[in-house]
């Protein structure tokens, strides 16, 4: 088990103007208001607080909870639970007209990238692991909220401060991922 603490996140700034405008069905943006989205970056980038907890396991200890998804061909797989924390919810909640009537769309819009953003952290991690053991990783599994519980009993979410409420992990921005650990097709050389 492998688990990872306040990392840094680098907000992407396009991304996040892009998610405000399909989430607000909005063509263009102003100067003030992607200043505004510049400015939400810089504030609530000091209260993202991510961590990941992360273990891969061997096909035969890895208990199968959709037998339909797995890989046929895989060795192992990983599976991780990542967070962002809750402050950059309870410091919305403190000050919900700092961006006016956008203030929650940019701050759930900064929480979603820097999500993506360790998501895509703990994948390069895991890939860079499979790949030394010359294996590829699959595509991450789409996982249904059902499956968190058994992933829980296997991975201690506890240790980044992450729980099981209603069948949906709490902070809100929280995830859970599988990844499968497949044999690389390609062929070593001799020397």
């Amino acid at each position: 088990m492998r688990k990872i603490r306040n990392f840094k996140v680098n907000l992407c700034i396009k991304e996040i103007l892009r998610v405000i405008k399909k989430l607000n069905n909005i063509s263009e943006v102003s100067l003030e208001f992607e200043e505004n989205v510049k400015r939400g970056c810089r504030i609530y980038s000091k209260f993202l607080h991510p961590s990941v907890v992360y273990d891969t396991f061997s096909k035969e200890s890895f208990p199968l909870f959709e037998k339909n998804a797995v890989l046929s061909k895989y060795v192992a797989c990983s599976v991780f639970f990542i967070t962002i924390g809750s402050n950059i919810e309870e410091e919305c909640n403190l000050n919900r007209t700092a961006f006016g009537e956008y203030t929650s769309t940019i701050v759930s819009a900064i929480a979603v990238d820097a999500l993506e953003q360790s998501r895509s952290f703990v994948q390069r991690l895991i890939v860079n692991e499979a790949k030394y053991e010359g294996c590829e990783i699959s595509r991450e599994e789409e996982l249904d909220n059902s499956v968190y519980g058994e992933f829980a009993k296997i991975i201690p979410i506890e240790k980044i401060n992450v729980n099981i409420v209603s069948g949906k992990l709490d902070p809100k921005y929280s995830s859970c991922g599988l990844l499968y650990w497949i044999p690389s097709k390609k062929k070593q050389k001799n020397t």
